[in-house]
């Protein structure tokens, strides 16, 4: 009997930490959404014109890229510092890009409200980066391989990163609804997603796997040897491959083979 209450207590403990976390998420989107509105009413508009031009900036070296709006950005190999801007004339203007701390900050200029009708493409050389990062809706993709000792990615939103990279530590992480597709190859994957959103993995070949999900995010990754994972809520995590396993579960989401 006593063993019975003591069950019925953890469970009720556990769900009283799920709907906390669920009421806490609830009153930080609507806070996001209220300062949100009242930036958009108090800030200049601009419209796109049309018509698209390209222009070349130029930055000191950086060793991490940081995106913050709905750029389209490319990561392509070569001399760091020399940007190029494919967008509408009477956009660019707006488009901040400077370095700080040594990462290169791709944004719109502050109480700005922009609206491109035309596509608006970033390119950016990098010869050594090790921090990849996005918030918004933009989308971020490389070409070639990012090399390194230890590569982070991080997503904030609703857009893409699409990227290849071979390093010994690679690490992801997603708060939002957003995507980030990794191929590759690394000795350790660490990933975690709070919210809606999904790590696609399967192209990326690691020897051992820390995960975490708060939400119904999913995360799909190949593994060799172990796997360390934590679940709360709906979200899953699945692997190919045939690692060890050390899982724990507060919810529907689980830990399940896709061999």
């Amino acid at each position: 009997m006593a063993e019975l209450v003591s069950k019925k207590n953890i469970n009720k403990n556990k769900n009283n930490t799920i709907m906390k976390k669920l009421i806490i998420t609830s009153l930080l989107l609507t806070l996001c959404f209220n300062v949100t509105a009242q930036s958009w009413w108090n800030s200049e508009k601009v419209r796109g014109n049309g018509n698209v031009v390209t222009k070349n900036r130029t930055t000191s070296d950086y060793e991490g890229v940081s995106v913050g709006g709905s750029f389209d950005v490319i990561l392509v190999k070569g001399k760091e510092g020399k940007i190029t801007i494919k967008g509408e004339e009477n956009i660019i203007p707006y488009i901040i890009t400077e370095v700080r701390n040594g990462t290169l900050k791709i944004k719109y200029e502050k109480n700005v409200n922009v609206r491109t009708t035309r596509k608006l493409t970033v390119t950016v050389p990098y010869k050594d980066i090790d921090k990849v990062s996005l918030g918004g809706s933009g989308n971020i993709s490389n070409e070639g391989v990012i090399k390194g000792e230890d590569v982070s990615f991080s997503l904030g939103g609703s857009g893409d990163i699409r990227v290849n990279v071979d390093a010994n530590h690679v690490k992801s992480s997603i708060g939002g609804s957003g995507n980030i597709k990794l191929s590759g190859k690394t000795d350790s994957f660490k990933c975690s997603i709070a919210g809606s959103g999904s790590i696609k993995a399967y192209e990326l070949d690691a020897n051992s796997l820390k995960a975490s999900i708060a939400g119904s995010g999913s995360i799909r990754t190949s593994v060799k040897n172990k796997i360390k994972a934590s679940v709360v809520g709906s979200g899953s995590i699945y692997y190919k491959g045939n690692p060890k396993i050390d899982s724990k579960s507060v919810g529907s989401g689980d830990v399940i083979s896709r061999n």
